[in-house]
C-alpha cells in the first residue's frame, strides 16, 4: 500500500522522487509498526510530537513520499475506525492527521492549496469532503520537522542526520533511560559522504550516544545521477572502499542486512538493537542492501538505480500503469483512467488523483486490515505516557529566571558555592561579569563568564561544543563541572569535540531542538554554544539556516543556538591570512529579520549586558532561535566609561550607545564604531580629534537588533532622522555589510573598513595588520577628520543629487 500510494503521489504531481522512497519503504513500515518491545518506534500517531516519543528522522529528505504515503494510510485507518465506532481512542485531531485528501498537497505550497479546490469547482465535491474545515496539508518535496513523527528537516544532504548525536545526548543529559527516547534515522550512502554526516561518526562517539542512536543506512550504490562505486569511485580503486569498515573503524556497532527489504530480517535487527547491552556506549548503524526502485513483486523491465531517482515518468506512463496492475491483481481493486494516458485538464486530473488514492486506500477495508492497523496504532500509542523519570524539572523554564535579566546582573565579581546534584560534591567558583576600567581583558574573556552565570542559574543547562580551541575562544571555562560524560560526569557541560565546525554546530542544533515538556508552550531543555574562528563560521551557516526554518515552524518551544564567531576581524594577526574574520562572519546577517540577534563586542563590559539583553528576548520569543556573538582576540584595556557620554555600564543592552556626544558649535556628523581595535582606537584618538576642532558624535554599535527594540525616544536621541545620511563607520568588518541598514549613499566613500582597498590583507603581526587595515590610531584620526572637513561638500552633493530627480 505504501509503495503504491507514493507512486500515485509522483504520478499525478509529476514531480518528486521515486526510487529512493521505495527503497526505504520496508524498513519504514516495520519501524512504525513493530512496537517498542521489538525495537520499533515508541510513538503515538494521535500525539506525534509528544516529547517522550522516539525521535524518528527521515534524514534522507527527498525520500519523503515513503513517509507521506505511510502516514496517510495510518491516518486513514484511524479515521475510518473512529467514523465507524465513535470511539475516541481512534480520534486524531484533523490538523495532526495525514489523510488521503492530503495527497493533493504533495509539492504544493499552502497558499496554492488554500484555493485549489475552489479554483477548479471542486470545493463542494463529495470526493474532497475531508478538506472541509481543515483544508489540504502542504507536503514539501523534502520532509519537514512538522510532518507527523518526523523530527528533522531532511534538507541538504547530510545535514539532517548530523544532528542525531545532539538529539541522543540531550536525553542522556536530562536523565532519560537509555532505551527511550531513542533516535532512529534513515539515510543513504551518497548523503553519508557529506561532510556533516562524516563528522557525525566522531561526534556520536564523543557524546557516548550508545544504543540510543540507531541509523538505518540504505546501501544501493545509487545517487541522483551516478553510482558511488563504479561511478564517483572508480571500480579499479574501490577494493578498499568498504562501507562497513568506514563505520567500524570509527568504533560504531555495525549490523549488516544482506536484504534490506526482508521484513523478518529487519524485525530481527531491530530486536537485536533493542536488547543490546546498554553499557555498550557505541552508537549503532544498520547497513542494509536495498534496491533504488524496489517493488514488492516482480515487474518486467524494472527501473532501478540512479535512473529511478527523480520522478522521470509521464503521467500514467506505461511503467506506472504496470506497477498499478500488480496492485490491482494482488488486492482485487481497479484504478480509474490510468490506462487512458495523461490527463491534461487540471480539474479532471485532481478528480482522477483523489479517486485512485481512494482506490489504493480501499485495501484497508479488506480482510479486516484497517481495523487491525487502527488497533495496532492505538496499542503502540497508549504506551506513550506523560511522565518519565528525568533529572530536570520539566515544569519550569530556568531561562526565564529573573537573575538572567540585565537589570539584575551583579556588577561586582561573585564567589559562588555550587553543589553537584548527582555526585553531591561542592566547590566554589568565581564569576566576573564586569571588570574594572584599565584591566587587560578583551571581550572574548567575558564569554566564559556569561556561560558560567547561565549554568549557575539554570543548573547546568548550557552546553558548549567547540573542538580543541575551546580554551582559545573562551568556552572551556563556562562549564562548572568540566567535560560531559553521560556515565561519570552527566553535569559536565563542555562536550568533547574534534575540529569539525559543521558537525559541532549540528550537534548543538540537535541539543536545542529537543524539549522535555509535555506542554508545548513551556520549555524544558537546553541552550548550546558552538564556536570557532569567525573566518570559519560559514561552515556552520547551512545547518544553522535549516535549524532557523525548523525553529520557525516548530509547534513546541525549542532552545537557542549560539554561534560564537571568535577571533573575528583583522585582529587575528598571529595566525594566517586565511584566519581573518573580515568577510566570513557577515553570513550571520543572512537570516530573515527577527530570527537572529547579532552581537558584536569590543569591550569586556559590553558582553554581559549585551548578551543577557539578547538572551532575555530569545527566552521569551520563540521566533528568535539563534544568537550570534562576534569577539576578537586581543586583550585590550577595559574602557573607562566615566569618560563616555553614556556612562551606564549596562549600555550595551541598548544595542547602540553614545561614546561621545556633540560638543558646542558646528556639528560634523556621526561616527559609528564596531569591532575591537576599530572602536578602541577611535576612543583613543578622541582627545586629538577634539583638539583638532572635529565635532562628531561617536556611537558604539553592538547590535542593531537590540537597538531596534529600544523606545523610539531613545533611538531618536542616538540617531535622529537624517543621521544616517551624515554617517561614517569605523569597523573591522567589510564595507559590503554595514552594522546598520539604510545608511546614506556616502557611507562607502568615507568609512574605514578592513577591506578599504578591496584586497585581502597580507597577514603578519597584530600591529602590522591593524595598520594595513588602516584602523591604527593615525589612520582613524585622518579618516574621521577628512569626514568632518568634507561635511559641507558632502551635504551639498546629496542635496544636488536629490534636486536632480525633480
Amino acid at each position: 500500500m505504501t509503495c503504491m500510494t507514493l507512486v500515485l503521489l509522483g504520478n499525478y504531481a509529476q514531480t518528486g522522487h521515486f526510487g529512493g522512497p521505495l527503497a526505504y519503504t520496508p524498513f519504514n513500515v516495520v519501524t512504525h509498526l513493530a512496537g517498542r518491545n521489538r525495537g520499533g518506534l515508541h510513538y503515538d500517531y494521535r500525539r506525534p510530537k509528544h516529547p517522550y516519543c522516539d525521535k524518528f528522522m527521515l534524514a534522507a529528505g527527498h525520500c519523503a513520499p515513503t513517509c507521506y504515503a505511510l502516514w496517510m494510510i495510518l491516518g486513514e485507518a484511524l479515521a475510518r475506525k473512529y467514523a465507524a465506532t465513535g470511539d475516541r481512542r481512534y480520534y486524531v485531531a484533523p490538523e495532526l492527521a495525514m489523510l488521503s485528501v492530503d495527497a493533493l498537497g504533495f509539492r504544493r505550497g499552502a497558499g496554492a492549496l488554500s484555493t485549489l479546490l475552489e479554483d477548479h469547482g471542486l470545493a463542494d465535491h463529495p470526493l474532497f469532503a475531508q478538506a472541509k474545515g481543515r483544508g489540504i496539508r502542504a507536503l514539501s518535496g523534502h520532509i519537514e520537522s512538522t510532518d507527523v513523527t518526523n523530527d528533522v528537516n531532511g534538507g541538504p544532504s547530510g545535514i539532517g542526520v548530523a544532528t542525531a548525536a545532539g538529539k541522543a545526548a540531550f536525553w542522556d543529559i536530562v536523565g532519560a533511560d537509555i532505551d527511550s527516547p531513542k533516535i532512529v534515522a534513515f539515510e543513504g550512502e551518497f548523503a553519508m559522504c557529506a561532510g556533516h554526516a562524516q563528522e557525525l561518526k566522531t561526534t556520536a562517539m564523543a557524546v557516548h550516544a550508545g544504543k540510543r542512536l540507531r541509523i538505518f543506512f540504505s546501501d544501493n550504490n545509487a545517487g541522483i545521477d551516478d553510482a558511488l562505486i563504479g561511478g564517483v569511485v572508480p571500480s579499479k580503486l574501490a577494493h578498499g572502499y568498504v562501507l562497513r569498515d568506514q563505520w567500524t573503524s570509527y568504533g560504531w556497532n555495525v549490523f549488516a542486512l544482506s536484504d534490506g527489504h526482508d521484513y523478518k530480517r529487519i524485525l530481527d535487527v531491530l530486536q537485536t538493537m533493542e536488547e543490546w547491552d546498554p553499557a555498550d556506549r557505541r552508537p549503532m548503524i544498520v547497513i542494509g542492501k536495498t534496491t533504488k526502485g524496489y517493488w514488492p513483486v516482480p515487474v518486467p523491465k524494472q527501473i532501478v538505480g540512479h535512473a529511478s531517482h527523480p520522478y522521470g515518468f509521464k503521467m500514467n506512463a506505461e511503467y506506472i500503469v504496470g506497477l498499478a496492475k500488480t496492485y490491482e491483481a494482488r488486492y482485487g481493486v481497479k484504478f480509474e483512467g490510468m490506462s487512458a494516458g495523461p490527463v491534461a485538464d487540471i480539474r479532471e486530473r485532481l478528480l482522477q488523483f483523489k479517486t485512485n488514492i481512494d482506490v489504493a486506500m480501499s485495501v484497508l477495508d479488506k480482510n479486516g486490515l484497517g481495523d487491525w492497523l487502527a488497533d495496532r496504532l492505538v496499542a503502540i500509542g497508549d504506551r506513550v505516557v506523560d511522565k518519565i523519570p528525568l533529572r530536570i524539572d520539566v515544569t519550569r523554564d530556568p531561562f526565564l529566571d529573573d537573575r538572567l535579566k540585565v537589570a539584575n546582573l551583579p556588577v561586582e565579581p561573585q564567589e559562588l558555592t555550587i553543589k553537584n546534584s548527582v555526585s553531591g560534591a561542592s566547590k566554589t567558583v568565581k564569576v566576573a561579569l564586569f571588570r574594572k576600567a584599565g584591566e587587560a581583558a578583551g571581550a572574548r574573556r567575558a564569554i566564559s563568564e556569561i556561560i558560567k552565570w547561565l549554568n549557575y542559574v539554570t543548573d547546568n543547562r548550557v552546553l558548549t561544543a567547540a573542538a580543541d580551541l575551546s580554551e582559545s575562544v573562551n568556552l572551556e571555562h563556562g562549564s562548572l563541572w568540566g567535560h560531559y560524560d553521560p556515565e561519570t560526569n552527566p553535569l559536565g557541560t563542555r562536550l568533547k569535540a574534534a575540529i569539525q565546525e559543521a558537525g559541532n554546530v549540528s550537534t548543538a542544533i540537535g541539543l536545542v531542538s529537543q524539549n522535555a515538556s509535555v506542554d508545548p508552550d513551556k520549555f524544558a531543555g537546553v541552550w548550546a554554544f558552538s564556536g570557532t574562528y569567525g573566518a570559519f563560521t560559514p561552515l556552520m551557516y547551512l545547518p544553522a539556516r535549516v535549524w532557523s526554518q525548523q525553529n520557525q515552524d516548530s509547534k513546541f518551544k525549542t532552545g537557542v543556538l549560539h554561534i560564537l564567531a571568535a577571533h573575528s576581524g583583522p585582529e587575528t594577526a598571529a595566525d594566517a591570512r586565511t584566519h581573518f574574520g573580515i568577510f566570513s562572519p557577515q553570513v550571520w546577517k543572512l537570516f530573515p529579520r527577527g530570527h537572529i540577534i547579532n552581537l558584536s563586542f569590543w569591550d569586556y563590559n559590553d558582553v554581559a549586558p549585551g548578551y543577557f539583553a539578547a538572551a532575555e528576548i530569545a527566552a521569551r520569543e520563540k521566533k528568535v532561535g539563534i544568537i550570534a556573538i562576534e569577539v576578537a582576540r586581543p586583550d585590550l584595556a577595559v574602557a573607562d566609561r566615566s569618560t563616555f557620554a553614556d556612562t551606564d555600564i549596562r549600555a550595551a543592552a541598548k544595542g547602540l550607545y553614545v561614546i561621545r556626544d556633540f560638543g558646542p558649535g558646528a556639528r560634523h556628523g556621526y561616527v559609528v564604531a564596531q569591532g575591537a581595535f576599530a572602536t578602541f582606537n577611535t576612543v583613543k584618538v578622541l582627545p586629538k580629534l577634539v583638539q583638532a576642532g572635529v565635532n562628531v558624535k561617536v556611537i558604539s554599535a553592538v547590535s542593531e537588533e537590540l537597538f531596534d527594540r529600544q523606545p523610539e525616544a531613545y533611538r531618536r536621541s542616538v540617531l535622529p532622522p537624517g543621521a544616517k545620511q551624515d554617517m561614517m563607520f569605523v569597523m573591522g568588518g567589510t564595507r559590503r555589510v554595514w552594522p546598520l541598514r539604510n545608511v546614506g549613499a556616502q557611507a562607502d566613500d568615507y568609512s574605514l573598513t578592513s577591506d578599504w582597498d578591496n584586497q585581502w590583507l597580507t597577514g603578519g603581526l597584530e600591529a602590522d595588520v591593524i595598520a594595513e587595515a588602516r584602523l591604527d590610531p593615525d589612520s582613524v584620526f585622518a579618516g574621521v577628520k577628512r569626514f568632518a572637513d568634507d561635511r559641507a561638500a558632502r551635504l551639498k552633493a546629496q542635496r544636488a543629487a536629490l534636486d536632480s530627480l525633480e
